[in-house]
């Protein structure tokens, strides 16, 4: 194999992995539980601590309870990479 066909082999496979590092879109924030649901009315609802990225459904003791967070539709805080605080 020539140098110029490994360098386009190379690149090639550089480029399809480009997508899987791509930064998935920050999840919107609310200030109010009424207000997230109103932008995803068929999604639960999830307090998300941002200093730690992690999420808390309604049951837990942390839900509303961080000093920086909002909330948030569970779909969109999963998509972003947010890990459950559960």
């Amino acid at each position: 194999m020539t140098v110029q066909k490994l360098l386009f082999a190379l690149s090639l496979s550089l480029a399809a992995l480009v997508p899987a590092f791509a930064a998935a879109p920050a999840p919107v924030l609310s200030n109010s539980e009424d207000g997230a649901q109103i932008r995803c009315p068929l999604d639960k609802i999830v307090w998300l601590n941002t200093s730690a990225h992690k999420y808390y459904f309604r049951s837990s003791k942390h839900y509303a309870a961080t000093a920086k967070g909002g909330f948030a539709c569970l779909q969109e805080v999963k998509a972003s990479g947010a890990k459950t605080g559960e």
